[in-house]
């Protein structure tokens, strides 16, 4: 097998079904994947496990490797929807939408993925800011702070009908601005849903 190849090659061939050029990929990402997921689930065996499953699910969804422009943030976010649906598995809640973003600063990343990181949570900060003001209020409420539909109904004094419809607005928004600017990201969506 081939080594040091450079990553969008690696992409490309994984996407084709190289699996050894997966397994490079798996061995360049492991480490630092490992280390954001195991800095949110503080269970070792946990984090081992949601590791593999995000390597799992690339592997199954390969055919789209090649499309992605920037591997890094794109795996991080798949590392976030899985750290966020183990926590939903054990009926924990994350309280803060900004917890992948600190973990990138932790981590020995090069200044260019940082900046990228920074820039596209930027991004999202401003998008969500031009929204109309209840439905940036709910948005804030449910992703940055952790309420139920329930809770931001009885904050806002609105139904929770008008809670859900301006979340999917908000989503509808985030969506489109990003599938324009960042197509690859739009897998942090799916977290949003639900």
């Amino acid at each position: 097998m081939e080594t040091n190849l450079p990553e969008q090659l690696l992409l490309q061939r994984s996407s084709d079904g190289d699996a050894a050029a997966f397994h490079e990929l798996y061995q360049l990402h492991k480490r630092d994947v490992f280390t954001l997921v195991n800095m949110r689930l503080p269970d070792t065996e946990d984090a081992k496990d949601v590791v593999q499953e995000i390597f799992i699910e690339l592997w199954l969804k390969k055919d789209m490797l090649s499309a992605i422009r920037d591997f890094k943030p794109y795996l991080y976010v798949l590392a976030r929807n899985q750290v966020i649906t183990a926590y939903r598995r054990k009926n924990v809640q994350l309280k803060n939408e900004g917890l992948l973003f600190e973990g990138l600063n932790t981590l020995d990343h090069s200044a260019e993925d940082n900046a990228i990181a920074k820039e596209l949570y930027e991004q999202i900060n401003l998008i969500v800011e031009a929204l109309p003001e209840t439905t940036r209020k709910c948005y804030h409420l449910s992703k940055n702070e952790g309420k139920r539909n329930g809770e931001i109904a009885d904050l806002l004094n609105i139904s929770e009908k008008t809670v859900r419809n301006n979340l999917s607005e908000a989503l509808k928004r985030l969506k489109s601005a990003l599938s324009q600017t960042h197509p690859e990201l739009l897998a942090l969506l799916v977290f949003l849903v639900k």
